[in-house]
């Protein structure tokens, strides 16, 4: 494997000499504490869910990025099995815009759904208008009408993909920040479905927010681990330890070796221990002289979360 050169760490031919003999890890081989995460508000949302939107004119589906499959929730969506769909890749600024191109296309040719991406943003305003646009024509399509006094729209995802900050988006245009629904870093903010909110007036547009829903069982180990990686589970449903080392992985995996660099190590590394130990000493992340491990993997993920390791898709595709 040919490994280039990292231009974030010290630049030194020692340095260099050290990054092109690191050989990442060829599988993760990590252990989540828990393999799922459903609360008891999920169970009850998704009931509703499926009740209400027989009603929902069109689907508007948010996914994470960085994690473009596992973050779509293929139970949920056999709910919303007939009826007109789209799909937006939320928080694009964490990828390569090569890479977002790529898998909108990719997953438009396999689902026959229009595909958008935040990274589309500039114009925001013309953007969210057209995208609803968009959704009403495909309604209109749908139900072989011209033209309905009002639509309904539902916005589904996981937890902590950005349903409601994507709504405020709208709020924020309709009536000037007003009753702006709540947003977190955290997952499980919102957890029943939000009154209907216009978002447009011309045509006629309401809205729903609908509480994030994970699957009842994951697939596998890494399906946990990258949510949580992500921040679409809460890090100590698995490990924080865990989902920092599931994390330094992807890294190495994809030759983004910036966090080295950011820890205070001279080189890449496969040990998570060792990457948290530098990491804990470069922030003070100590107690009686010992490194506090499970304080610095929060804030390994709250950097990585932040953009700050780099942009990186952890998925192959």
């Amino acid at each position: 494997m040919r490994l280039t050169r990292c231009l974030h760490l010290r630049n030194s031919p020692a340095t260099g000499q050290l990054i092109n003999q690191f050989v990442p890890r060829d599988v993760p081989d990590v252990k989540p504490r828990a393999t799922n995460w459903f609360p008891g508000h999920m169970s009850s949302g998704l009931k509703r869910m499926q009740m209400m939107t027989r009603v929902a004119d069109c689907i508007i589906e948010l996914h994470d990025a960085r994690i473009p499959y596992t973050s779509r929730n293929r139970f949920a969506n056999q709910s919303y099995a007939g009826r007109p769909r789209i799909l937006i890749l939320t928080k694009a600024d964490l990828v390569k815009r090569e890479e977002i191109d790529m898998i909108c296309k990719q997953i438009s040719v396999r689902d026959s759904i229009p595909v958008y991406s935040t990274a589309n943003t500039v114009k925001q305003k013309q953007f969210l208008r057209g995208l609803i646009r968009d959704g009403v024509g495909m309604a209109n399509a749908d139900q072989l009408t011209i033209a309905k006094p009002h639509y309904t729209f539902f916005v589904s995802g996981i937890p902590n993909v950005g349903k409601s900050s994507f709504i405020n988006l709208f709020k924020k245009d309709i009536d000037d920040n007003k009753n702006k629904l709540r947003v977190a870093p955290e997952p499980g903010v919102t957890k029943k479905i939000s009154n209907r909110l216009k978002i447009l007036h011309s045509p006629s547009v309401y809205i729903y927010d609908t509480p994030g829903v994970n699957l009842p069982v994951f697939d596998s180990p890494e399906t946990i681990l990258k949510l949580a990686a992500c921040g679409c589970v809460p890090s100590s449903v698995t490990g924080h330890v865990q989902a920092a080392d599931y994390l330094l992985f992807w890294l190495n995996r994809k030759q983004q070796y910036k966090y080295a660099f950011l820890s205070g190590l001279a080189a890449p590394s496969n040990n998570i221990v060792e990457v948290l130990a530098y990491y804990a000493r470069r922030k003070n992340l100590m107690r009686d002289g010992k490194p506090l491990i499970k304080e610095a993997a929060q804030h390994f993920l709250i950097r990585f979360n932040r953009g700050e390791f780099g942009k990186i898709i952890l998925e192959d595709f």
